[in-house]
């Protein structure tokens, strides 16, 4: 009977695939050195900072490695973490246009505030009791009410980025809204 060694048959790339979806850690580093400086500088291309970039391929391997024992067995790890890295800096991106919206609108906010108060004060009243209340908010209903109307994400992005339910992130949704509602009722 020969001794054929049928991992040396088979693509190096599919060998690695499977030893991912086993979660070998070995099989991982293997990756992270391969690829961590190709798609540092791929990030580069959308980024301006190269925190960023370094922020985006930490999330980026990191995720890779909570999922990578969901891998199809025909999955190209290349593909893959190019994909990632693509659609992670897209995403960045758009999220810090949002903070930078809002950013501004605050800044917007307390200019007007500065320069036409109402004759009691009123705006800076209504801002403060407008954070006040979500900061009073059970501590998980405010980071998702905050990530959600704050920073522009999805309820699906809130769920994947507390790895909680989508369900869960509606039902906060539902119970920051009702009780802001309720405390600011008579600012209408």
């Amino acid at each position: 009977m020969n001794n054929i060694n049928w991992y040396s048959l088979q693509d190096p790339d599919q060998v690695l695939v499977e030893r991912l979806r086993n979660k070998d850690k070995r099989a991982f580093e293997l990756v992270f050195n391969e690829y961590y400086g190709l798609l540092k500088s791929y990030a580069m291309r959308f980024m301006d900072d190269p925190d960023d970039a370094e922020e985006v391929i930490q999330e980026v391997f990191v995720k890779f490695w909570e999922k990578c024992d969901t891998l199809a067995p025909d999955s190209s790890i290349k593909s893959y973490l190019y994909r990632s890295v693509h659609n992670t800096c897209l995403n960045f991106i758009k999220h810090q246009k949002v903070k930078d919206s809002y950013r501004q609108y605050v800044i917007t906010f307390m200019e007007e505030a500065v320069e036409g108060p109402s004759p009691d004060g009123e705006n800076s009243n209504v801002q403060e009791r407008i954070f006040e209340a979500i900061d009073n908010l059970p501590p998980r209903c405010s980071e998702i009410f905050k990530l959600s109307r704050f920073e522009g994400l999805k309820y699906q992005e809130i769920a994947d980025h507390l790895s909680i339910s989508i369900k869960t992130v509606e039902v906060q949704m539902g119970k920051a809204l009702k009780t802001l509602r309720e405390k600011l009722k008579d600012l209408n």
